[in-house]
């Protein structure tokens, strides 16, 4: 069986990838100026507009914020991020698998003892976080229970460093003529990413995951799945969960764009707003969905029309 997975022709041609940064450039030069993501920036309900981020300048950002961080940090720190699925979420990723150190993505609907814990547990230095846990990376600071010294906000936050902050002091390094956060050395066979998983006993479980661990997923999977440049995926499963990230990486190897959903009662009115053609997702939101428009149609009395 596994000599046939070996024998298998790539799905997209191109996509055999050994770590997270070769994934980044080789699908920087791939796609270019091609949109990877589409975020909706609303002033209100009816007042938005959309910032297109090409591939090129998602790995400008990533090296941007790696040597940011880098010149504040240093490297081999244990960095965890917390929130909801945005754009900022996947650049931390990116760019602390870029040899910074180790990466900690967390639930962001754990309890506040919960999240303390896994910390605690996992060492983290440093915690990325949005707007949503303000609340709680305040009483973090407060109770000084973990080891974590640096809270970077995703957005603009009084009193705490934004990720726009170290890419900007970054930024300038890298104009500069800087590049040693981009030479930084990448072992696909060390451990760099601790996956809290939902326990069926007592707390959740540390998983110990290598860039290769990853990689082999992703290459297996770009071998039976084919996603075209120009399609638009809608990145709803969240990102701290193994499905929902490699849902991600598929689209930024095969050359897709990514959009974010406003919330879960928003879901169909974005996937029609989007155009989306791409969409991992779980069996039971897709029964929801189903159900919703079979509710509307029994409405409508056009029950017949679907026979």
């Amino acid at each position: 069986y596994m000599n046939n997975i070996k024998q298998l022709t790539p799905a997209c041609e191109g996509t055999d990838f050994s770590d997270f940064r070769d994934m980044l450039n080789k699908s920087a030069e791939k796609f270019g100026d091609a949109d990877a993501f589409i975020i909706k920036h609303s002033k209100s309900r009816k007042d938005f507009e959309y910032e297109h981020i090409s591939f090129s300048r998602f790995r400008e950002d990533v090296h941007a914020f790696g040597e940011g961080l880098l010149s504040r940090q240093g490297k081999g720190k244990r960095i965890a991020i917390v929130g909801k699925n945005r754009y900022e979420w996947i650049l931390s990723y990116f760019t602390v698998l870029g040899g910074l150190g180790i990466c900690v993505p967390l639930d962001k609907g754990l309890p506040y003892e919960e999240l303390e814990s896994s910390l605690i547990r996992s060492g983290a230095d440093i915690l990325i976080f949005d707007k949503a846990h303000l609340k709680v990376v305040e009483r973090l600071k407060a109770e000084g229970k973990t080891n974590v010294s640096e809270f970077i906000a995703m957005e603009e936050i009084e009193d705490f460093p934004t990720i726009l902050e170290y890419m900007a002091e970054g930024g300038s390094l890298v104009d500069s003529g800087s590049r040693e956060y981009q030479h930084l050395p990448v072992d696909p066979e060390k451990i760099d990413i601790l996956l809290f998983t939902s326990g069926t006993t007592s707390m959740a479980k540390a998983v110990m995951l290598c860039q290769r661990n990853i990689m082999a997923n992703l290459n297996s999977i770009n071998t039976v799945i084919k996603v075209y440049p120009g399609d638009v995926s809608m990145a709803f499963l969240p990102y701290h969960h193994t499905f929902g990230a490699i849902g991600q990486f598929v689209m930024i190897a095969q050359g897709a764009t990514t959009t974010y959903c406003d919330g879960l009662k928003y879901l169909q009115k974005n996937l029609v707003e989007y155009r989306v053609s791409v969409f991992f997702c779980v069996p039971l939101l897709i029964e929801s969905i189903y159900k919703k428009v079979m509710a509307t149609v029994k409405k409508e009395g056009k029950e017949k029309k679907l026979a």
